[in-house]
């Protein structure tokens, strides 16, 4: 008896087993945006992943940041709100000169600032005023206080122009993937309510970003960010075009994943049906993680078209 109870037991544990193997790979066909299933979607945006030379790269960059801090003038971590990470890293202008603000990336959970002050030394050369900007992270603020505190860095950067060696008629915006995105917020900012010009925003270059945040609120990385359906829709650029857009490039790797060039495509498409004069590029066969890397290549569309852009 005892051993009929014993083989019914294994049975009842094998069915189980194979219910539950069932049910993972229900999961993993399972479509649960556009074609995707759960682990298709969440492999397009998961660069470390889909980029194995993610921390390579980043360590060889390394060198020049610091190249940065110490054979070029700056003013580092300068506030601009009143939390630890709202802080500018300068390099100032010769006066008069146009002011770049670059944002940094990191899906809006992470990496700072010093990682990609390389990114100024071209523009430093040719004469501008380039900033980065930090600002507080997810999941301890909310991607709407993060497009709040870059407003306010923008605001900053216009009301201190002059004292950093630039023009305030002639601040330009880049960011690479959240900062891509970040961009495109600013650019859907109504300035009037900041007591700044409507037209505050003279020339951008989003690269790589991201701007309907939906399939991302589906992914593995909502569990840092934490939106619901609305405010997804409330911080997504393509829900959020400006009233005026000024020269826009939108820059994406032509070696990234299908998600990331169609993010840009869809943004560049929405912008198009508005009526604005927007260009699109895709940056040779560059993937997500070494396609901001060109803008220390002067020779590169991407570095051409913003040194075109600010007039240098």
């Amino acid at each position: 008896m005892k051993y009929i109870i014993n083989i019914f037991a294994c049975k009842i544990a094998l069915s189980h087993i194979e219910f539950q193997k069932k049910d993972d790979i229900l999961k993993m066909t399972k479509v649960v945006y556009s074609n995707y299933s759960q682990e298709e979607l969440d492999l397009e945006y998961d660069m470390r992943r889909r980029c194995p030379h993610f921390a390579e790269t980043f360590e060889s960059l390394e060198p020049l940041n610091l190249r940065m801090r110490n054979n070029y003038e700056c003013m580092l971590d300068v506030e601009f709100g009143n939390t630890d990470l709202q802080k500018l890293d300068i390099w100032k202008g010769k006066g008069g000169s146009p002011i770049l603000l670059f944002i940094h990336g990191g899906y809006w959970k992470a990496f700072d600032k010093k990682m990609f002050q390389f990114i100024a030394e071209r523009f430093v050369e040719k004469g501008a005023c380039v900033v980065l900007n930090n600002y507080d992270l997810c999941p301890t603020v909310t991607m709407r206080e993060i497009i709040s505190q870059n407003r306010s860095a923008l605001k900053w950067i216009y009301q201190n122009a002059k004292k950093i060696g630039g023009d305030p008629g002639r601040i330009h915006v880049t960011g690479h993937s959240a900062g891509g995105h970040l961009t495109a917020m600013l650019m859907a900012t109504n300035w009037k309510q900041y007591d700044l010009p409507f037209d505050v925003i003279n020339g951008t270059v989003p690269i790589s970003g991201l701007f309907d945040l939906e399939p991302l609120r589906i992914s593995y990385l909502n569990a840092d960010l934490n939106m619901t359906k609305e405010e997804c829709v409330d911080v997504s650029p393509v829900h959020n075009l400006p009233k005026f857009m000024p020269p826009t490039v939108v820059a994406v790797g032509g070696g990234e994943t299908d998600e990331f060039r169609r993010q840009s495509r869809i943004y560049t498409d929405k912008c198009r049906e508005h009526g604005f004069d927007i260009s699109y590029l895709e940056v040779e066969n560059h993937d997500h993680v070494n396609v901001v890397g060109e803008l220390r290549n002067l020779n590169s569309p991407l570095t051409s078209a913003l040194i075109y852009q600010m007039g240098l």
